[in-house]
């Protein structure tokens, strides 16, 4: 009898999701039978690396207040070690939702108002290239060939010669190339950026993502 319950059971989840359709990525959501909240924070975490954004150091410091933060780390049970931030299901949904904004304000700039999205890209750059010089550097990291075709540009960058000596002398290790660090190269990029924005241009398409407006 309990073999036969949990043949049920197996033909009754089958079932599911045949007809609900599986909700476990991206691909998934249609925000009716699968949303947000019904992904996991990996997955969740994955669209915003999507474009560029990390949700741990970019996006979920700016949309949780440290009251919330504080209850989180409070209602834990000591998950988390002393002074690391714990973030709930909930927050990672609203992180995830808050990245397609992003990105989907970032097309409509692109294509009803690119001067201002123009606009937009230079004052982030001028204010906080750390933030875009870390952004830079997780999507370089996660495409081999653009981050060795973007240091062999940064090397052969003349122009510029002098910014990228003094970067690469201060930061690399002896023996270390640019291409063994996305950090230091992501650096350079927007070092090189705020003074000369059409720099990377014809690397526009690839690095479209990295040059989201911080939240």
């Amino acid at each position: 009898m309990q073999i036969f319950k949990l043949f049920l059971l197996l033909q009754s989840i089958t079932l599911f999701h045949l007809v609900h359709g599986a909700c476990e990525t991206e691909d998934d959501l249609d925000f009716e039978k699968c949303n947000l909240i019904d992904l996991s924070d990996r997955v969740l975490t994955g669209i915003c690396n999507r474009i560029g954004l990390d949700m741990i150091e970019h996006v979920l410091p700016t949309i949780v207040d440290d009251d919330d933060e504080d209850n989180n780390n409070n209602n834990s049970n000591g998950a988390g070690e002393e002074g690391t931030k714990v973030y709930t299901h909930e927050q990672y949904a609203m992180g995830a939702e808050e990245c397609i904004m992003v990105e989907a304000e970032m097309e409509r700039l692109a294509v009803e108002d690119p001067e201002e999205l123009e606009r937009m890209e230079r004052e982030a750059m001028a204010e906080d290239p750390d933030i875009l010089a870390e952004i830079i550097a997780d999507v370089l990291e996660q495409d081999e060939k653009l981050l060795t075709d973007v240091a062999s540009k940064i090397k052969d960058a003349t122009i510029h010669a002098d910014i990228v000596k003094d970067i690469v002398e201060g930061m690399l290790n002896e023996g270390e190339k640019l291409e063994d660090r996305p950090d230091v190269l992501g650096y350079l990029v927007a070092t090189i950026m705020v003074e000369d924005p059409d720099f990377l241009d014809e690397f526009d398409d690839p690095l479209n993502h990295s040059e989201k407006t911080p939240l």
